[in-house]
């Protein structure tokens, strides 16, 4: 009987103890799905870099844990791929940027040129100015043939038209002044490096003005002439080789293919013969400048024909309008 005893209380620990087992076995199962259900990664629960909010950095509670959202491994929304009914999975078309140039920034689109600083150079004046000045501010070991030893008078006063009888110079200010006026109008700051008849500034100074004020660009505005009274129509003149660095021949090459622009501008709105874009080293005042910078000859004043027009205040203001349309519609700054 006693034996039957032992034996009976022996089995009842035995199944307490297989009892017991279970329970822990069931109880380490339960959390370890837990554990890891929390940290699979899939679409029900957050995925990427986590980051701890505390109230020092916003949260103003308690610190919980956030979650960085990695964009990279999201799916491409577009209409068709079923998310446009998902407010937050809405559609996005990409809005196409121009580029504007770089000084123009005016939000205002009866200013678009605002921010936009040019010099407008009516050639030369009243008063001719003999004494001898720079051509250029390199030396000869960049350029053999123009440099900073070859002296060129420092201004003269121009031609003079056959049947007006008006000075080249009264002319050049008489279209600046339509430029100016022109260029205003849309928001540029314009520099003039004179505004009458009368000034005595050379053309080295003029470059200078236009450098020291942060020109963008500079119109140097000219008439032509020439023996044979038969020639007509526009030329423009651009920097040529200069100190023959590399950088300056970009310059040079981008302003010459500007300059050809410019000059079918000014065609189309005057009816002008259409002539040639010039490199030259031969100007001051390219040389002295350090941005991009176009003589414009308007016109022969030694042609009968094209003098009168050029002195007509109608025909101005179409080459004003013209070089204003360059500006807004080519140049890129």
């Amino acid at each position: 009987m006693k034996k039957r005893q032992e034996k009976n209380e022996y089995c009842k620990g035995e199944r307490r103890r297989a009892v017991i087992a279970m329970l822990i076995a069931l109880c380490a199962l339960m959390l370890f799905a837990t554990f890891t259900g929390c940290n699979s990664g899939s679409e029900n629960g957050p995925t990427g870099n986590t980051v701890i909010i505390t109230p020092e950095n916003g949260n103003n509670g308690s610190p919980v844990t956030g979650y960085i959202h990695d964009a990279s491994s999201d799916p491409a929304v577009t209409p068709d791929n079923g998310n446009a009914s998902d407010p937050t999975q809405v559609p996005v078309t990409p809005i196409p940027v121009t580029q504007a140039p770089a000084t123009q920034g005016s939000d205002d689109p009866n200013l678009p040129l605002k921010g936009l600083k040019i010099c407008v150079d009516p050639g030369h004046q009243g008063a001719s100015m003999s004494e001898k000045e720079p051509c250029a501010p390199w030396g000869p070991e960049a350029n053999s043939s123009v440099n900073n030893t070859v002296m060129k008078a420092k201004a003269t006063a121009g031609t003079t038209g056959v049947s007006t009888g008006k000075t080249e110079f009264a002319v050049n200010l008489e279209i600046a002044l339509k430029l100016r006026d022109a260029l205003e109008s849309k928001g540029a700051t314009v520099i003039m490096s004179r505004t009458d008849n009368d000034s005595r500034i050379s053309n080295r100074d003029r470059a200078i003005l236009a450098n020291e004020n942060g020109c963008d660009l500079t119109f140097n505005i000219h008439c032509n002439g020439a023996e044979n009274h038969s020639i007509s129509g526009i030329e423009i003149y651009v920097r040529g080789a200069g100190d023959n660095t590399e950088e300056y021949a970009r310059r040079s090459k981008n302003e010459a293919a500007l300059g050809q622009k410019l000059l079918d501008k000014l065609c189309a709105y005057t009816g002008a013969n259409k002539r040639n874009v010039n490199k030259s080293d031969n100007y001051t005042g390219i040389n002295w400048r350090d941005h991009a910078t176009f003589i414009i000859e308007c016109g022969f004043m030694s042609n009968p024909e094209e003098d009168v027009k050029l002195g007509s205040p109608e025909y101005q203001e179409k080459l004003a309008q013209a070089i204003l349309a360059f500006v807004l519609e080519d140049y890129k700054g």
